[in-house]
């Protein structure tokens, strides 16, 4: 357990902005921003003004765009996952519990097979196309 104030504002979890303590519990609400950032194309508390942008992250819904006005394709399994790691509560987060454990028995994850994920053996679901060059020169891989 720490208090330090420390990390990019718009993934700091609630109870860093509250100091009120906090665990490895701010990491898993991190990867939910994140995750909802590459869904989206912005953070879910996003605000250029600093206060705001805090007071959202305390108080604040998380809210999905509308998917046939925007067109973005989304799942409800990855708004639940989104939603359950950025509960507001640390101990009702998603992860709170049995660490990651409990994060990849969620159903987003289920048609993962997270051995050939460790083992890099997993085929992607969309290689993109670099022309001549092997994807290895890009990524050192």
């Amino acid at each position: 357990m720490t208090s330090t104030i420390c990390g990019t504002p718009e993934y700091m979890a609630p109870e860093v902005l509250e100091q009120t303590g906090h665990d490895m519990g701010v990491d898993w609400w991190a990867v939910g921003v994140l995750m909802y950032e590459m869904l989206i194309g912005v953070t879910p508390f996003f605000n250029k003004n600093y206060n705001m942008l805090q007071m959202k992250i305390k108080n604040a819904k998380v809210v999905f765009p509308d998917r046939k006005k925007y067109k973005i394709d989304y799942s409800d399994a990855i708004v639940d996952c989104i939603i359950s790691l950025l509960t507001k509560d640390k101990k009702s987060r998603l992860g709170a519990k049995d660490d990651f454990v409990e994060i990849l028995s969620h159903p987003f994850f289920k048609d993962i097979n997270i051995n050939e994920l460790e083992s890099k053996s997993m085929k992607p679901p969309f290689m993109p196309n670099f022309g001549n060059k092997n994807i290895s020169e890009f990524f050192n891989v």
